[in-house]
């Protein structure tokens, strides 16, 4: 069995993190993307352990019933996404979060519904990879601190913005983009006290 570093190491330089905006494509640009990002290299591996701590805690209980959720992680505050059948479920991946040390916010946006959405799979990720792409050649956008999710038309942004006008700059090209019904803003301010290590008390959300 590998060790957590040799894990971590692995999906720090693998191709693409879901639903980031910038592609990894080896040790080097995984270095440079995280050295530019507000929250730096060593909670970037954090994150990614979080994530994969709560991906592997969804799967033993039951990875049919989360196929459809994705998972993001920003210094330790993670967001869900996706779709399950019943209301239960949804609680389950809450707890799953919660369970995971490191984890200092849960926002559960998953969907309980008995549509499996596959239709809306393709339009989701040309929403995604266009805003990504927006958000890349916009120069007054740090693009590197933004994480980008799209489930069934809904775009969920999570990151660290440098100030408010910055962050209406990203929603703004969110909104603009073809095909997005609605856009779920979950970027804090790299001055906001919660990147200080406070801990949201709505646990249940």
């Amino acid at each position: 069995m590998l060790s957590r570093p040799l894990i971590v190491l692995a999906l720090v330089i693998a191709p693409a993190l879901s639903g980031c905006v910038w592609v990894a494509a080896g040790v080097g640009v995984a270095g440079v993307s995280a050295a530019r990002q507000e929250h730096g290299f060593g909670n970037a591996i954090d994150d990614v352990w979080i994530k994969t701590q709560i991906e592997s805690g969804l799967v033993n209980q039951s990875a049919s019933n989360f196929v459809n959720v994705s998972v993001t992680v920003v210094e330790g505050r993670v967001l869900l996404t996706g779709r399950v059948e019943e209301p239960e479920t949804r609680l389950d991946a809450t707890r799953a979060a919660w369970q995971v040390a490191g984890v200092k916010q849960v926002d559960n946006d998953i969907e309980v519904t008995d549509e499996a959405g596959w239709a809306s799979r393709p339009n989701d990720f040309l929403i995604r990879t266009t805003l990504a792409a927006e958000l890349l050649t916009d120069g007054d956008i740090r693009d590197v601190n933004y994480t980008i999710d799209c489930v069934n038309g809904v775009v969920y942004l999570m990151g660290v913005g440098q100030d408010r006008d910055e962050v209406e700059r990203v929603i703004a090209h969110a909104r603009g983009v073809s095909g997005v019904r609605r856009v779920e803003n979950y970027v804090v301010l790299k001055n906001d006290p919660m990147r200080m290590g406070g801990k949201d008390s709505s646990q249940g959300s």
